[in-house]
């Protein structure tokens, strides 16, 4: 009884740095243990699921596979995973008699290091809402914190492979240059062709998939935006093909949400994003809406966004041109909400006034990635582990995630990457949402 009274008193004790009772934290065994154990596997099964790079793409090392992924539990933030990636096989071999030895072939193996670092997040909720509604909040954050989770995971991917990493670029119709993209230059099947060709001439490893039969069958990826796919289910060539063959061994994982196939390229579409009400785009894609209205001069800032939590220009590039209406619009700066004019009626268009809700884009450009195995390597040094808060004697709680993980693209000695690159096209909006 003395021990507990004299614990008492030192919590209640307000010494000099340390917590009054006002904004005293607790985290209390009794909210773990609400958790059931199995929770942050189901998190993590489902937020691998939901991501467009998760599980459909994963393999180990030597799998052929786009991504490579490798668990060590030993690292903690900040420490590297090391990765093997292997050449292929380029000697002619030996024919009849002729001795093998001396001549074989030498795999050229080369280390990739993929350094990890903390991920976290949270929901908070207080009591009298847990009691207001009638499901489980600690379910319904499992739900929430997988599907932030598969967005994480492929919003950080999508933004090295286009705007982290340089990779070799084309272009879609006759244009030379992002600059020459028009109406005439958009997404068809004779730009899957010129992907296609392009992999191949770069040496980029095919993707190996095995079929239902038993076959195997090496193709490449490519991931479009929602107006591509619009685009190109207009091409006749496109329609032909899919009525004609359609995808087989689609039990394979790798055709999980797949547009279609064509030429022995697997497609597959990046949706669209919102971003509190407001439409954000893709990193394939970037779009925006314009929040306030500006008038054709005097005006130094376009606002896309009020809140404050939202990344509204997360897609667009540090600085670059825009098109609102028919007018294109450079900017040099950009914040999470706003971009800072910097010219106004470039590219032979002209100066007006925009109302609040006009689509904003780059130029109506969208990107395309063609890819093959090894694209990128994918670490986890701790798998999603829940973390729990309380405060206000438990009265406020909050539930969330921690993990140690990592994911960057996969560079030749030279640091280009090979087994992946992008295509440019003209995507403009056919619609007025």
């Amino acid at each position: 009884m003395i021990k507990f009274l004299r614990s008492l008193l030192l919590t209640l004790k307000d010494n000099r740095g340390m917590a009054t009772m006002n904004v005293h934290s607790y985290t209390g065994t009794e909210w773990d243990y609400s958790i059931p154990e199995f929770w942050s596997e189901r998190l993590f099964d489902d937020g691998i699921k939901k991501a467009f790079w998760g599980s459909r793409f994963e393999g180990s090392e030597g799998s052929s596979k786009p991504i490579i992924t490798k668990d060590d539990f030993t690292k903690g933030p900040g420490d590297a995973i090391h990765f093997q990636v292997l050449s292929e096989i380029i000697s002619s071999g030996v024919t009849g008699e002729t001795s093998l030895e001396g001549s074989e072939d030498k795999l050229s193996m080369s280390q990739f290091n993929l350094t990890v670092d903390w991920i976290r997040n949270g929901i908070a909720f207080t009591e009298n809402l847990e009691r207001r509604v009638n499901f489980s909040a600690v379910k319904v954050c499992r739900q929430k914190l997988s599907t932030w989770l598969a967005n994480y995971i492929d919003g950080s991917m999508f933004l090295q492979l286009v705007s982290t990493e340089s990779p070799d670029t084309i272009y879609a119709g006759d244009a030379a240059s992002e600059a020459a993209l028009s109406d005439n230059d958009i997404f068809g099947t004779e730009e899957i062709d010129r992907i296609k060709l392009a992999l191949q001439r770069k040496g980029a490893i095919p993707i190996s998939v095995k079929m239902k039969d038993g076959e195997e069958l090496e193709t490449y990826g490519i991931v479009i935006s929602e107006i591509d796919e619009y685009n190109l289910k207009g091409d006749s060539v496109w329609q032909q093909a899919q009525r004609d063959a359609g995808i087989r061994g689609d039990e394979n994982k790798i055709f999980t949400g797949a547009l279609g196939m064509y030429n022995g390229c697997i497609l597959y579409v990046d949706r669209s994003v919102k971003s509190g009400y407001n439409i954000q785009g893709s990193a394939l894609r970037p779009e925006a809406r314009l929040y306030t209205s500006i008038a054709s001069t005097g005006e130094t800032t376009i606002t896309v966004g009020s809140n404050t939590k939202a990344n509204y220009t997360r897609f667009f590039p540090s600085t670059g041109t825009l098109r609102i209406d028919s007018e294109d619009i450079t900017y040099s700066a950009k914040s999470a909400y706003s971009f800072t004019i910097s010219a106004r009626a470039q590219n032979s268009t002209s100066a007006a006034a925009h109302t609040a809700g006009a689509l904003i884009t780059l130029r109506n450009v969208s990107k395309q990635i063609g890819f093959g195995a090894e694209v990128a390597v994918r670490g986890w040094g701790m798998k999603p582990t829940p973390i729990t808060n309380e405060r206000d004697w438990g009265f406020e709680k909050g539930i969330g995630i921690k993990a140690v993980f990592g994911q960057v693209a996969v560079k030749d000695t030279l640091g280009a990457c090979k087994n992946y690159l992008l295509m440019k096209s003209y995507a403009k909006n056919p619609g007025t949402i």
